[in-house]
């Protein structure tokens, strides 16, 4: 899977991952969970991920 997008409902490794809360292994962190990857820009564009952060 190295180096293009997971399908949808693909598994993936397990990895270590720094996160703006600590970190994670991921995807087992996740277990059990529904999890979206998305990508933006960069920090303090206008796509930020601060309004689209929740727990």
């Amino acid at each position: 899977m190295e180096g293009r997008m997971p399908l949808l409902g693909e598994k993936i490794e397990d990895r270590k991952v720094k996160t703006t809360r600590g970190i994670i292994n991921f995807p087992s962190h996740y277990s059990g969970k529904w999890v979206v990857l998305f990508s933006h820009p960069g920090d303090f564009t206008s796509v930020c991920t601060t309004p689209i952060i929740a727990d």
